[in-house]
């Protein structure tokens, strides 16, 4: 692969090549960083002000606006994951081919010259995946996270207090509504069995758009604990998904059918991503 491989046993060519390329990884993180810097700093306060000024009840210029600036942030992830498949760990292999044995003096010295060069750049990268997520983090609490807890129990209550107030169109008779529900529904009156049209507040359609929103809330400490685990715990980010998506079939019963498919869809997506 590279000519310097040749000579080992004194080589300053492989040298000076992992200080080359060290240095041209930290100083291509730093940039990265240094974008990212400026997109924080300048989106949290636009984003705070299209939420505050957005009239919209599901908040759509705010989440697209959020969605946008995440999904640039996110792409710098995938650059420095490239450069550093490309650039560190695919070179890291070839040149260890092509190394003395571990067991000779020579080998043994060069070997570590190579685990050094490894750690340091993995380090770098570590430090510089945790300002990304920090930065995301920031964006995504840019207008201050809602109390969505607190809505939902008030619409939990709003309900039980009316729930028992209605009656059928046909026949007169009482209808109790037997669970909350979040779009409009068929309840099949008990004594003329007509079919009577439940059309819910706004405030609990509400509940259907913020439901993985709660979720994610309710389960954000097992996020933490996935994003910062080092390296990043497959096993804590499966543990994390299952209890989120645990909790949104709590809040909704009626979707937990189809996200379930979306769970396991995210499922094989990130075993996929993980272990490629």
């Amino acid at each position: 692969m590279f000519g310097f491989f040749k000579e080992k046993y004194n080589n300053p060519e492989l040298l000076s090549e992992l200080k080359s390329r060290k240095d041209r990884w930290f100083v291509f993180l730093d940039k990265l960083e240094a974008r990212i810097g400026e997109l924080t700093a300048a989106g949290i306060p636009e984003l705070q002000q299209v939420f505050n000024e957005d009239t919209d009840p599901y908040k759509r210029s705010h989440y697209h606006m959020l969605q946008g600036l995440m999904g640039q942030i996110n792409n710098m992830r995938d650059k420095a994951n490239n450069v550093k498949e490309e650039n560190i760990i695919s070179f890291v292999y070839c040149a260890e081919a092509d190394l003395p044995a571990i067991t000779t003096p020579a080998g043994s010295e060069y070997h570590r010259y190579m685990f050094d060069f490894r750690i340091a750049c993995l380090d770098r990268y570590n430090i510089f995946d945790e300002k990304l997520n920090e930065a995301l983090e920031a964006l995504r609490h840019a207008a201050g996270e809602r109390d969505l807890e607190s809505t939902y129990q008030q619409q939990l209550a709003a309900f039980e207090k009316i729930r028992d107030q209605f009656a059928c169109k046909q026949c007169g008779g009482n209808l109790t509504i037997p669970k909350m529900f979040f779009i409009d529904t068929y309840v099949t009156c008990p004594f003329c069995q007509s079919q009577n049209t439940f059309s819910p507040s706004t405030g609990a359609r509400m509940v259907l758009h913020n439901a993985r929103e709660l979720a994610e809330q309710r389960t954000a400490g097992l996020r933490q604990a996935y994003e910062n685990s080092r390296p990043q715990d497959p096993e804590l980010y499966k543990k994390y998904l299952r209890a989120m998506f645990d909790e949104w079939n709590k809040i909704v019963p009626e979707m937990a059918g189809e996200n379930e498919k979306f769970y396991q869809r995210l499922l094989e997506e990130y075993t996929f991503n993980h272990y490629k």
